[in-house]
């Protein structure tokens, strides 16, 4: 079946492809600068001298969770087109590209790229020296393939993982209102904090074991048809992988903790938590290891 189907492959010059790196880092740029007014505007609260300028009820904070929840959503689309286009064939997915992915990677890249000063910009603490790591290895790993023109298939499955940050970005902005406590009894906000838990673990815990096992077993049974790729894809792609899931995983805990309190249940102890994780780990081998 895969020897019949055709390769996609969209490929851009490198003066076609600096112009559109270019267009998207001017977008996003703006679209941070443009964030700040905007919270002003949406949240009161933040215009308050006393307010942590880079916590929650700060305008930084405030105009960080703007940007996250439209570059969230904005990915969606690139991401689902990617995958529908280049799940087709074993060489689809290892060699194949197409206009969707590559506008994907480049917004991916770009947004990383302009939020780093961002971070620092807003105080680094042990959480945004994780997210600083997060966005080198990210922007290394997607940067070579966008360059290369391999593993845009990967990228764009395991991009799913940004949809789970449509729901953060909620709870983040909520933390930024006149009346957090009321909001945070709100059936909304409930609500949302159940659908951040699902998404975490659909979108993270089992995604990522699931994209590593499929990548691995692709590998192990095409052999002749996946190691084109030089050792950066062999070795970051799976390394990014892993080192994400255990970031998701640690974060995870966060995330469970708020949605119990949310919900008025009762908070599960770390070993319950971490068993859980494993046990989510596993099944999405088994999910990834079945997929093609």
């Amino acid at each position: 079946m895969d020897a019949t189907v055709i390769t996609p492959r969209y490929d851009l010059d490198l003066e076609g492809l600096w112009k559109l790196v270019l267009v998207y880092v001017t977008i996003c740029a703006i679209a941070q600068v443009v964030a700040l007014p905007v919270s002003w505007v949406l949240f009161p609260r933040v215009r308050d001298p006393k307010q942590v300028r880079g916590e929650p009820g700060g305008d930084l904070w405030a105009a960080d969770a703007i940007c996250l929840l439209l570059f969230s959503i904005a990915l969606l689309p690139s991401a689902l087109g990617s995958i529908h286009i280049l799940s087709q064939s074993v060489d689809a997915r290892w060699n194949g590209s197409c206009v969707s992915s590559i506008h994907g990677c480049v917004l991916l890249c770009t947004r990383l790229l302009v939020h780093i000063p961002f971070l620092f910009w807003k105080g680094m603490n042990a959480t945004r020296k994780r997210i600083l790591v997060h966005h080198v290895m990210v922007i290394l790993v997607y940067g070579t393939g966008l360059v290369k023109g391999s593993m845009h298939f990967w990228g764009a499955i395991a991009g799913l993982c940004e949809s789970s940050n449509i729901f953060l970005a909620n709870v983040e902005l909520v933390k930024c209102c006149s009346d957090v406590q009321r909001l945070k009894q709100s059936f909304l906000y409930k609500l949302n904090s159940a659908c951040l838990t699902l998404a975490y673990i659909c979108c993270r815990l089992v995604l990522f074991p699931a994209v590593l096992a499929a990548l691995l077993t692709d590998a192990y049974t095409h052999p002749e048809l996946t190691v084109r790729g030089s050792v950066i894809e062999w070795v970051l792609m799976p390394m990014a992988i892993c080192c994400v899931w255990g970031m998701s995983a640690f974060e995870f805990r966060n995330i469970f903790e708020g949605m119990s309190k949310a919900m008025d249940l009762k908070v599960k102890s770390a070993s319950s938590l971490l068993q859980l994780e494993i046990w989510l780990a596993v099944l999405g081998l088994l999910v990834g290891h079945c997929l093609f």
